[in-house]
């Protein structure tokens, strides 16, 4: 696994974004009752129903709490663990300046872990897995 600084995070944003404006409509649409709470077991599922890559890439691009490193978000336990999970992982930096996170294909496990936490910390997410160009948009904003 590793991270992605802001600059190659940005730049495959684009290429994801403009692979997501070509399609016509989406393959799949997921719907996840977030009142459940049982964050893993949803990053399990979704982890579980791409099946085999070669990369896989989950982008961080939005939460209202922000990156986790301000006051308000300090005493957050959430924070705290994916903080600390950053850091095991060899990105001790904040997330606004490496919202990237890029993994091998035998790194399913890490994957469902960064998914759970972007389902438990509300972020907006998008996830592209290769081959096949399957894109995932995790969005928390209100329709």
């Amino acid at each position: 696994m590793r991270f992605l600084a802001r600059d190659m995070a940005n730049f495959l944003e684009a290429k994801l974004r403009r692979q997501m404006a070509d399609q016509s409509k989406p393959k799949l649409t997921l719907y996840y009752k977030s009142s459940d709470r049982d964050y893993y077991a949803a990053a399990n599922a979704i982890t579980a129903s791409i099946g085999g890559f070669t990369e896989a890439n989950l982008l961080f691009l939005f939460s209202v709490s922000g990156d986790g490193w301000n006051e308000n978000t300090a005493s957050n336990e959430r924070w705290r663990r994916y903080k600390q999970w950053r850091c095991e992982n060899g990105e001790p930096g904040r997330l606004y300046d490496a919202p990237g996170h890029q993994f091998a294909p035998h790194e399913a496990k890490p994957l469902a872990e960064a998914i759970e936490f972007a389902l438990q910390l509300g972020w907006d997410t998008l996830i592209a897995i290769e081959p096949g160009r399957q894109l995932l948009l995790l969005s928390f904003a209100s329709r």
